[in-house]
């Protein structure tokens, strides 16, 4: 069931709404589409802003040769970057890209998210991969993304910024906003300097209890330490043993 042409620029509208309040956006960053057929997109255009977006702004895009539809602003440089996340897995009904900072440090420095931290980190984003670094907008970069569709549930374009997709608009974005919130805490992590990472056992239990589709290649790295189940250390007694 597709969502109405009313409803998947409504549902654009909001999700650009929540990228720019959270920071994930700045300028004309990012993009959003929302599938609204077998061969049809509702998309975001060049030049605008994600928290302006109204309606008379979308283009309404065929899939299969990127014809615009419907609407009169000019499609986006990305807009065959999404398109072929259509094409690769027919059961994508939404893509989100965006500039967050934490995923774009990391796609800046080359190092994939895959710490299982939290339950939300490991069954909802996952680990993200870096994607080799492309032009913007050119058709090296709309290629490029074709190998992790069906196995990852977001990448990070390399020194560019995270690209989610999902079965439902709400699933796309929430990957997005999970995966930020996730890189943001390993990055915490690492300059704490302690982590008390889930284990195998645990992301198994995890997975099978709510009964979670994660690729092989799209898990967190698999731990067997049980270290999580130690006693915790007061902040005041870990703060002795840094400065000492």
């Amino acid at each position: 069931m597709y969502p109405s042409y009313k409803e998947a620029k409504d549902l654009i509208i909001d999700i650009g709404r929540k990228m720019h309040e959270g920071r994930f956006v700045s300028a004309n960053d990012g993009n959003i589409t929302v599938r609204c057929g077998d061969d049809e997109v509702w998309a975001t255009p060049t030049g605008v802003n994600k928290g302006d977006l109204t309606e008379d702004k979308l283009i309404r895009v065929r899939i299969s040769d990127s014809k615009v539809l419907e609407g009169t602003w000019k499609p986006t440089s990305e807009l065959e970057m999404h398109l072929n996340v259509y094409r690769t897995d027919n059961e994508i009904m939404s893509t989100v890209h965006a500039h967050s900072l934490y995923l774009s440090t990391l796609a800046c420095s080359g190092i994939e998210l895959d710490l299982p931290t939290t339950p939300a980190a490991c069954a909802i984003s996952g680990r993200v991969p870096v994607i080799p670094y492309c032009c913007s907008g050119s058709k090296e970069l709309a290629q490029s993304v074709i190998p992790y569709v069906k196995d990852y549930h977001v990448v990070n374009l390399g020194n560019h910024g995270p690209l989610a997709w999902g079965k439902n608009p709400h699933e796309a974005w929430f990957r997005l906003e999970d995966a930020e919130a996730s890189a943001h805490l390993a990055i915490l992590l690492m300059q704490i300097g302690r982590v008390r990472p889930l284990n195998k056992a645990q992301l198994e239990t995890l997975f099978s209890f709510h009964n979670v589709p994660m690729t092989p290649a799209g898990t967190v790295q698999l731990i067997d330490s049980n270290a999580n189940q130690e006693p915790s250390i007061s902040f005041t007694e870990y703060f002795k043993q840094i400065i000492q």
